[in-house]
């Protein structure tokens, strides 16, 4: 995602917290007919992978990235912090 790229994953685990469905990519049952239609989506749309690229991009930036991810360790530690100190 973070390449400008569309993903296409299972939709079980980790990339249901991830993925938004139809937005980023797609999420599918995991069975070759499934990856296959959503393969044949990208290819026939290109407008439209294009734009699922874009939008993978800004939700890893927005989501994923250090600075983030620093931003919730923060709340995190303090929030913990503030816990013990009950």
């Amino acid at each position: 995602m973070a390449a400008y790229k569309p993903v296409i994953a299972c939709d079980s685990g980790g990339p249901v917290e991830t993925i938004k469905n139809e937005v980023v990519g797609f999420l599918c049952n995991p069975t070759p007919q499934e990856f296959s239609l959503s393969m044949a989506k990208l290819i026939q749309e290109p407008q439209m992978a294009k734009k699922m690229g874009e939008n993978a991009r800004h939700h890893v930036m927005e989501s994923f990235s250090t600075k983030i991810f620093g931003q919730h360790l923060n709340r995190l530690l303090a929030y913990v912090a503030r816990g013990k100190e009950d």
